[in-house]
């Protein structure tokens, strides 16, 4: 089986760390950190990637503007988005919807939670 590769883009360290950790007992994996959405747009443009995990607050770029710049500027085709956030509220979730997100994450959630729906997104 042919690794995937997956970003994670989130500005809390800890939280990064974390979400690495988890995702490295799945097999078949590379996994690389952005802590901006700008740097996660350089690294897009270099390198493939089959899903994201994208945290929506953030400083300078938010989440929602990081999606629509990925789709302006790299081959979005059949890349699959996490988002991750503390916002629950009706009108964040709308949004995602719009934005063809595969899952919604609200924060914070379980590890466990967050392996098996990165797992069942890449069919592993």
């Amino acid at each position: 089986m042919a690794k995937k590769t997956i970003l994670i883009i989130e500005d809390t360290p800890e939280l990064a760390e974390m979400m690495m950790l988890a995702l490295r007992t799945l097999p078949n994996l590379h996994i690389h950190h952005a802590h901006r959405g700008e740097a996660a747009l350089d690294w897009l443009e270099q390198n493939h990637v089959d899903l994201i995990v994208l945290d929506i607050a953030m400083p300078g770029m938010n989440g929602w503007e990081v999606l629509e710049a990925i789709k302006e500027r790299v081959r979005a085709e059949g890349i699959k988005v996490v988002v991750t956030t503390a916002f629950a509220d009706p009108a964040n979730r709308l949004i995602g919807k719009f934005q063809d997100i595969a899952v919604y994450m609200t924060k914070p959630y379980r590890v466990t939670e967050l392996r098996q729906v990165i797992a069942e997104q890449l069919g592993l």
